[in-house]
């Protein structure tokens, strides 16, 4: 009686354990990181120097950027600008969330108080998104029809430069300045807007703000067009310092510095362009036109025991070879290296 009373003690014991779920955990591996990012009519791509990988963003996760256009890294995190803003790990390239809301967002800017700047062009806005959420939660308008198209940020303030259309009547010529933080207080407020050359696209900081106004190029109604321009704009008065034509250029664009701030760099309709900081003159590096460009210092060996460096120019061949990327020797004026990828390039990031 008593074994029969201890298996039926047992039996209900046993019965009334569960057994433990297991549970499957995705793993993502680390294949990315350091290395070159480039955005192409098909996707991102990733290059460690000596293979590219194409599409990773989709190898990974399964699912198309739509209308890739741009990457940005911050935090660990890829941004990649499409129809939406796409946010990825920076290692394995695991989707980390989808910004949506946009009817034409082409540039971004990531801002204190977890926030990010998303400059919406084709609702003439720049929408600030909160990035615990990643949700609109409010927005700034840059006027109307203006075409916004690139926004530079720094200490507690956002140009946004009004980049206009290609029709002489659609052009624009302003940038507007937004304040984002007041010490440890966070705002979003429009400071006001400052009148610049003729379609203004790109920007750097270089002692003030430096504004690359593209003027008007037509190529169908050369009798509108205007030459591009260089803006010097004191960011703490919010008013231009100087300005300086530059001859002869047109479609100016794509402006950015080189390590020792020296020396400025350009994309035209004519060529790749050097000037400097006074913009004075201009002086072109090769005819081919191009979509991107990227300055780089490298090192590399001259021997077992020696290294140098060499400032390159990253770009490609908008006409002829769009889906190639070419480095271009500063050093000895000749491009040392292709590399070929799998659609046109739209940007290119070192991260």
């Amino acid at each position: 009686m008593k074994l029969i009373n201890y298996l039926l003690i047992a039996l209900v014991f046993v019965s009334s354990c569960k057994e433990e779920e297991v549970v499957s955990v995705q793993t993502f591996a680390k294949d990315y990181g350091k290395g070159m990012y480039v955005v192409t009519d098909n996707g991102v791509s990733f290059y460690d120097g000596e293979v590219v990988k194409s599409q990773i963003y989709k190898n990974v996760n399964g699912g198309l950027i739509s209308n890739p256009k741009k990457i940005i890294f911050n935090s660990g995190k890829a941004y990649i600008v499409g129809d939406e803003i796409f946010i990825a790990d920076a290692e394995t390239f695991q989707d980390k969330g989808l910004i949506t809301g946009f009817s034409n967002v082409v540039d971004l800017n990531i801002v204190s108080f977890n926030r990010l700047f998303a400059v919406d062009k084709g609702a003439s806005m720049v929408k600030v998104v909160d990035l615990s959420s990643l949700e609109i939660i409010t927005d700034i308008e840059t006027g109307d029809s203006t075409n916004p198209v690139f926004a530079i940020s720094n200490w507690y303030r956002t140009y946004v430069l009004n980049g206009g259309a290609v029709a002489d009547s659609l052009k624009d010529s302003t940038i507007i300045a937004i304040d984002y933080k007041d010490g440890a207080i966070p705002l979003a407020d429009f400071m006001g807007s400052i009148p610049v050359g003729d379609n203004p696209n790109s920007a750097i900081w270089n002692g003030n703000l430096k504004v690359l106004c593209g003027g008007v190029f037509d190529s169908t109604n050369s009798l509108v067009n205007t030459e591009s321009s260089l803006y010097n704009i004191n960011p703490w008065d919010v008013e231009v310092d100087w300005s300086e034509t530059l001859n002869g250029i047109y479609n100016a664009r794509g402006l950015i510095e080189n390590s020792i701030s020296s020396r400025f760099y350009f994309l035209a309709n004519s060529g790749v362009y050097w000037m400097p900081q006074n913009a004075t003159y201009t002086t072109q590096i090769t005819p081919m036109e191009s979509d991107i460009l990227l300055y780089k210092i490298e090192t590399f060996a001259v021997n077992d025991t020696t290294n140098a460096q060499s400032a390159m120019l990253y770009l490609n061949d908008a006409v002829a070879s769009p889906n190639t990327i070419y480095r271009y020797n500063l050093l000895n004026s000749t491009f040392s290296d292709t590399i070929i990828f799998d659609g046109p390039v739209k940007d290119i990031v070192f991260y």
